[in-house]
Order: structure tokens, then C-alpha cells, then sequence
């Protein structure tokens, strides 16, 4: 898995990801929990066995209701927008 250093290698990331992330046996999905800087929580974003991606924040002071399903475009803005966490992950894999 590369680092994601322009919106090209996102491509590789979505393929890869499982490299990298745990799995949930109960839920049926594979999740990465990165820190959600605005808020001050995490994000935990998460792939089902249908290729279907979501994501979760939760905080001290919040909790988003439900997981936001993930469409193309915001998908690749959200992890274009977090790379530097996703690759802090993608660093943390390759190292362990």
C-alpha cells in the first residue's frame, strides 16, 4: 500500500484497505477509527462484506446517530481531506 500523496493513490487505499484495518466479527465489516479533528472524537470509517462504506463519528460530547453511507465523491474528499491521518494508519501497518 502506498501513501497517499495525490488523489490517485486513494484508488490504491480503497483497494488495499483491509490491509490495514480491523474486522469486526459481529458487524460483518472491516473499520480504521482515525481522529476526527474538528469535533474532537474519532471517525471510524467502515466496509461491509458488500463493498458498502459508511462512517461514524463520536466524541466526549457527541455521537452521530446513524453511519453516513459513503458515496464516490464524498469518499474520496473525506479521505483527501483526513490523508494525513489515513497515512499516519498506512505508516503504522507497514512498520508493525
Amino acid at each position: 500500500m502506498h501513501i497517499i500523496k495525490k488523489k490517485l493513490d486513494i484508488q490504491d487505499f480503497i483497494e488495499k484497505f483491509e490491509l490495514i484495518a480491523s474486522y469486526d466479527d459481529v458487524g460483518q465489516k472491516y473499520y480504521l477509527v482515525i481522529e476526527d479533528r474538528e469535533r474532537g472524537g474519532d471517525w471510524t470509517l467502515m466496509k461491509y462484506s458488500d463493498s458498502q462504506w459508511t462512517l461514524h463519528g463520536k466524541g466526549l460530547n457527541y455521537c452521530d446517530h446513524d453511519e453516513q453511507s459513503l458515496l464516490d465523491k464524498d469518499f474520496v474528499q473525506f479521505i483527501w481531506k483526513n490523508r494525513s491521518l489515513f497515512n499516519r494508519k498506512i505508516k503504522e501497518a507497514i512498520l508493525s
